[in-house]
């Protein structure tokens, strides 16, 4: 009797597990076709022309199955099916997942919590068990494996499936695609204002420096620098806001000196003949006509 409870309850697990594949397959593909519906519709082709590397096989032509296949389409089949396994596995990962006892008991009631304990003492031989485990192989005989189908979920998957199949088969006659293209993005991104780029915190002057709010620059010169000339150690401080040398401008002495503007030279102006009185006797005619010549010029 006991070979024969383990027997009933391993073939409904293996109708469970039959069942629970099926699912599986039914929302991968459901899954898949959506996605790449929505691929085929928003341009998603595209986006393989915003990578670098893969622009040399854009275009290409695949031989598969005896038919050509392009390389974007290819990509985008590939990037779908990996979608689809992921977004599949997490939604059936985090699935709770009941044995094939509870289904039994929930859809029989008369079997409920019989069955169970049947099977967990199985190995126990005594009168009550025999009686127990007896009666629980009697009434799961109108047990059939198809109560483990879950019909409204495969349902709404070939639902979903027929219709990504209807809207792929519109695309394909009639070539409708939406104006939306990945490469918008590229677009949209190099108009972004990123914070920093029209800032008018810094300024930039003509001189390469940067022009901010007024600061104390007196702790950038940190501690004074010590130089050893001769043997003797000289203290070299240079004080904030000195500028360029040595020299404060505090100790340094500032002149006020007023300019008077010449007046415009005028051509025809004759030479003083002052300088007639300190001119040698032997060279005072060479002078006075080279600077005679020089006036004519």
């Amino acid at each position: 009797m006991a070979l024969e409870i383990e027997k009933i309850v391993n073939k409904h697990e293996s109708a469970l597990k039959k069942y629970r594949g099926l699912y599986v397959f039914a929302d991968l593909l459901a899954t898949f076709l959506v996605l790449y519906a929505l691929f085929v519709l928003l341009n998603m082709r595209d986006i393989f022309l915003m990578f670098p590397t893969f622009e040399p096989y854009t275009g290409a032509k695949y031989s598969i199955l005896g038919s050509e296949i392009v390389f974007e389409t290819l990509g985008l089949i590939i990037t779908g099916f990996i979608l689809s396994l992921i977004l599949t596995a997490i939604r059936h990962l985090r699935a709770e997942k009941k044995d094939a006892i509870s289904f039994i008991e929930e859809k029989y009631p008369v079997l409920k919590e019989r069955m169970r304990t049947a099977y967990d003492n199985r190995n126990t031989d005594n009168i009550i068990v025999r009686d127990l485990i007896g009666g629980v192989i009697i009434d799961s005989r109108p047990v059939n494996s198809s109560v483990f189908l879950n019909r409204k979920k495969l349902a709404k998957d070939v639902l979903v499936t027929v219709f990504a199949v209807v809207v792929l088969a519109y695309v394909a006659q009639t070539g409708y695609q939406t104006t939306f293209s990945p490469t918008d993005f590229s677009e949209v991104i190099e108009n972004l204002p990123f914070a920093g780029s029209n800032s008018d915190l810094v300024s930039v002057e003509e001189n390469g420096g940067t022009s901010s709010d007024p600061q104390d620059n007196s702790e950038l010169f940190g501690e004074p620098a010590v130089i050893v000339v001769e043997g003797k150690d000289v203290d070299l401080k240079i004080p904030p806001g000195a500028g360029q040398g040595f020299t404060s401008q505090e100790e340094g002495e500032q002149n006020n000196e007023s300019f008077i503007q010449s007046d415009i030279y005028n051509p025809e102006a004759i030479a003083s003949q002052s300088y007639y009185e300190n001119l040698p006797e032997g060279y005072r005619s060479v002078i006075q006509s080279y600077f005679e010549q020089l006036a004519e010029e």
